[in-house]
């Protein structure tokens, strides 16, 4: 059995529950949109609907029901609560000191712990207010939360279109020659003014279109170990 029918066979208890509903093009609609589900995920979250729903599921109810599913059965949404991860924040503080207790942290925690941090200097004194950074904390977290888990909703829905793939790994590469400092500013067609990454300078390449002698060449090539 291929992919396509998996999906189908997952998709035919719909037919069962809402015959009326579900006519052949609709089908073929729906078994094009779901066809990159896994199919055991795909029965168990139309299996659940049926359950609950008066009326038959949409696509994006589907796909969101898989999305529970996934979550859960790869303990996604088990993600620490924030309250307890202050409390880990805290405890880092008390026992590692203002100057070593980030080094204790990791992930989201600490990235939003970096945003209250100087809070906790000694030289502050009296302005610290715990509940004012507890409360900024708790937000920046669950900010932070939401944000991981929006990424890996979009990295799931990607995963098998190999054109947007590239267009990914291609983004990434530009932002981070953008953040090494390779960047420069042009203009678009519009009239905006962008900020893009340069293509990395091919100096051997510049080296022998110039018209320097060739004894400068080699003595330039040499210094550059080539």
């Amino acid at each position: 059995m291929n992919s396509q029918q998996k999906t189908t066979a997952a998709l035919s208890m719909l037919q069962i529950a809402w015959s009326t509903d579900m006519t052949k093009e609709r089908m073929k609609l729906y078994v094009s949109m779901l066809a990159d589900v896994n199919s055991v995920t795909l029965e168990q979250a139309v299996a659940n609907l049926i359950k609950r729903s008066k009326f038959l599921p949409s696509i994006a109810e589907i796909r969101e029901e898989c999305s529970a599913l996934s979550a859960y059965v790869n303990a996604h949404d088990e993600m620490p609560i924030a309250q307890s991860e202050w409390e880990k924040v805290i405890k880092a503080v008390g026992t590692y000191s203002f100057e070593y207790g980030k080094e204790h942290l990791e992930g989201i925690t600490l990235t939003a712990a970096r945003a209250i941090w100087s809070s906790f200097d000694p030289r502050m004194g009296h302005e610290y207010n715990e509940a004012s950074c507890r409360s900024q904390f708790i937000r920046c977290y669950e900010q932070l939360v939401d944000r991981e888990k929006h990424r890996q909703r979009m990295a799931n829905s990607i995963k098998d279109n190999h054109v947007l793939l590239k267009a990914r790994e291609k983004a990434q590469h530009d932002k981070a020659l953008i953040s090494a400092g390779q960047k420069q500013i042009e203009m678009t067609a519009t009239g905006n003014l962008v900020e893009v990454a340069k293509e990395p300078v091919d100096v051997m390449k510049v080296l022998e279109k110039s018209t320097i002698s060739d004894s400068a060449k080699k003595l330039i090539r040499g210094a550059l170990g080539g």
